[in-house]
């Protein structure tokens, strides 16, 4: 087979809101005439310098960024041996690229009690009763936790129903994407299944606090209802404050994530 590239009538390129898109056509002789002529064209690889149509997902030579998301193929007005392929590249936003990662960085808005001062003193209501006592409580204060939400989005050759399994509702073991150790919490991993399961177009959520995970619990007495005076944190967590971690580790590194920031 022979394969030509139009280089000055078959170029096209074109930069709008949406993105930006560039053609490049092909004209390949040498086919054998019959029902699969077409897909011959599609898939051509020239004989003498070993040239060949770009795949669909290949990245374009030239201009970083874009990556072949169609390839159309269509004959030649009175020629049964020849065809034109047209080669359209653009983002990976487009469509499902196969080696492209998609990044969308938004906001959750949540909510979370806080239980210490900026400086990590615990905080305290007093009150000073008639007699003169001194009195004072523990208090956790709710606020709003407006926190990062960092989603991935690319094309895997696998179902990903047994790392969703292994990562939803872990936080990460080791330091990733500027953050340190158990501030980043898996919420998903989701998958799409693209023409007839040989590949995955898979979605990575995670959301980002930078004050981490771990919850504060107070021992109340039962009989007053109140936290007693005394109460501190300890490793043990034996001394009327608990820190507890509800989420398993997992090392996000060996996800194979591009950083984002």
């Amino acid at each position: 087979m022979q394969i030509t590239e139009d280089l000055i009538l078959g170029a096209r390129f074109r930069s709008s809101l949406t993105g930006t898109a560039l053609l490049r056509i092909f004209d390949v002789g040498g086919l054998v005439p019959g029902r699969d002529t077409l897909a011959q064209a599609a898939s051509a690889i020239d004989s003498a310098s070993g040239a060949r149509i770009p795949r669909y997902g290949d990245p374009h030579p030239a201009v970083a960024g874009l990556y072949a998301n169609q390839i159309d193929a269509e004959p030649i007005r009175g020629s049964q041996t020849a065809a034109r392929v047209t080669v359209r590249y653009g983002p990976p936003e487009v469509a499902a690229i196969p080696g492209a990662v998609s990044i969308r960085i938004t906001g959750a808005q949540n909510r979370k009690l806080l239980a210490r001062n900026p400086d990590g003193s615990l905080i305290v209501v007093k009150y000073t009763d008639p007699a003169g006592n001194l009195l004072q409580d523990r208090v956790q204060i709710p606020i709003l936790s407006p926190n990062t939400v960092l989603e991935f989005t690319r094309q895997e050759p696998a179902s990903p129903l047994t790392k969703s399994a292994q990562y939803r509702r872990t936080l990460n073991s080791n330091a990733w994407q500027g953050g340190a150790a158990k501030t980043w919490l898996c919420r998903a991993i989701d998958g799409r299944s693209l023409a007839s399961r040989a590949t995955y177009e898979v979605r990575y959520l995670f959301e980002y606090d930078p004050d981490g995970w771990e919850r504060i619990e107070y021992f109340v007495d039962r009989y007053t209802g109140k936290i007693p005076d005394d109460v501190q944190f300890s490793d043990g967590n034996d001394k009327g404050i608990a820190k507890i971690q509800p989420y398993a580790l997992r090392d996000y590194a060996q996800l194979g994530l591009p950083n984002a920031y």
